[in-house]
C-alpha cells in the first residue's frame, strides 16, 4: 500500500488547519491546508473535519499486519457476497417459473376429477 509523505514533522496534528468549501449540493468539502491529499466531504463542517481527519489518516498510516489482514478479509466477504446475489439473480427467476407451473398444476388438478 502506497502512503503519501505526511507534512513537516515538525507540524501539531492537532494544530491542522481546516479549509472549507461549501457546495452546491448543500454538502462541505473539507481539506487539511498543510496537507492538500486529504480531501473529504460532509453534511456539515463538522462531519466534513472528521472525514477528512479520516482520509490523513489513510493517506499517511502504514497499515499493520493485522489491519492487512482485515481488509483482505473484507475484500473477499465482498466478493463472496457479490457472487451469491449472483447466483440468486440467476436462480430466482427460475424459481418463480417453477412456482407457477406448480400452482397451475394444482390448479387444473381440482378441475379435472370427476367425481
Amino acid at each position: 500500500m502506497a502512503v503519501a509523505d505526511p507534512p513537516d514533522a515538525n507540524v501539531d496534528p492537532t494544530q491542522l488547519t481546516g479549509v472549507f468549501a461549501s457546495n452546491p449540493d448543500g454538502w462541505v468539502t473539507a481539506q487539511i491546508g498543510e496537507f492538500p491529499a486529504a480531501i473529504s466531504q460532509g453534511p456539515n463542517e463538522h462531519e466534513a473535519w472528521l472525514n477528512v481527519l479520516d482520509a490523513y489518516h489513510d493517506l499517511t498510516h502504514e497499515p499493520t499486519a493485522t489491519e492487512r489482514l482485515i481488509y483482505r478479509a473484507q475484500a473477499e466477504a465482498g466478493r463472496t457476497r457479490d457472487a451469491i446475489l449472483g447466483l440468486a439473480a440467476e436462480l430466482l427467476p427460475a424459481a418463480e417459473r417453477a412456482r407457477r407451473a406448480i400452482s397451475e398444476a394444482l390448479g387444473r388438478q381440482g378441475r379435472d376429477r370427476v367425481h
